[in-house]
């Protein structure tokens, strides 16, 4: 067997497996838990072998069929960095004449998942790796005192150009409000509005099931707003009995700290991290290239990135 592309029943037999690895298949198990539920459609759900698999990998069916913020991305998952080697050499696996941003990658296997692309020809670039911290308590954290005249609430859809405004400086602004109307309308979030509803501070959900896109407005920062949002969007998730978790970079100690003192905990099997490959066809047409990589991959937005420049003053 070459590969094998699942059918509907295949993936809920396939996302009642990765279950039973919770926290540590988070990354994988929403994401297939999504395109099963319609979530995330126009991916091939793609394995190695089946039943007995090592592999899988989620790649467009078309670039018309998944939404234009993924229109690049592929997500991968193996148990076995060498199986994962082989698997994505297989013929007809991957176009590699195309650039892609392979996402969900551990850490350990960005030095096999280097050799593979530059067998191909082209240029590699990865991003700081993560650490999953996930909420492991059996209890749900305590609510922070919400100050007067504030309002907790969930965003709303029409919520989605507000949000993209405050990312007006990303190079994939102009993709973002779909892409926060998207996630807005179909997960879980928290806001914080004052008296007259405008919004002081939210945070929303990703596509792999990840706390993710958290912001407070620059005047509002010192007002303990952070822990009020994680603590309110965790409460919602262990409601569902969802997992709740989060992305870090790996040197960011600030935030790492200040999750551990939140009650999250490190999820070893979760690190990960993003890696684009830029065929070199596509760097030979600079011009095309540069309109290429607007295009997102959201899935790279995680809690440290936009958290970042942050911390210091929450």
């Amino acid at each position: 067997m070459i590969y094998k592309i699942l059918n509907k029943e295949d993936i809920g037999r396939l996302k009642d497996e990765l279950s039973l690895g919770l926290p540590g298949t988070a990354k994988i198990y929403y994401v297939i838990r999504n395109a099963l539920d319609d979530n995330l459609s126009g991916f091939d759900v793609v394995v190695d072998n089946w039943p007995k698999w090592n592999c899988i990998l989620l790649r467009p069916e078309s670039t018309d069929k998944v939404l234009n913020y993924f229109k690049q991305t592929h997500i991968c998952h193996t148990k076995s960095v060498s199986a994962l080697k082989y698997f994505l050499q297989r013929p007809g696996l991957i176009d590699w004449s195309q650039a892609i941003n392979f996402t969900g990658v551990p850490s350990d296997v960005i030095p096999v998942l280097n050799e593979v692309c530059k067998k191909h020809g082209g240029q590699i670039t990865s991003k700081e790796s993560r650490l999953m911290y996930a909420w492991s308590k059996c209890s749900p954290p305590d609510m922070p005192i919400i100050p007067d005249g504030i309002t907790l609430s969930s965003l709303k859809p029409e919520h989605a150009k507000i949000l993209k405004s405050d990312w007006a400086n990303q190079n994939n602004a102009e993709e973002l409000e779909g892409y926060f109307k998207s996630v807005i309308e179909k997960f879980e979030s928290s806001c914080l509005l004052d008296k007259n509803g405008r919004i002081l501070a939210y945070i929303c959900m990703q596509y792999n099931g990840s706390i993710a896109m958290i912001y407070v407005l620059p005047e509002f920062r010192k007002e303990g707003y952070f822990d009020i949002l994680i603590s309110d969007l965790t409460r919602k998730l262990l409601a569902k009995r969802d997992i709740a978790y989060g992305f870090i970079p790996f040197n960011d100690t600030s935030l790492i700290n200040l999750s551990r003192k939140l009650g999250f905990e490190w999820v070893p099997q979760g690190n990960m991290t993003w890696t684009r490959f830029t065929p070199n066809i596509a760097r030979r047409h600079q011009k095309k290239e540069t309109s290429e990589s607007k295009v997102p991959d959201v899935f790279s937005e995680d809690l440290g990135t936009l958290l970042k420049n942050q911390l210091s003053v929450i």
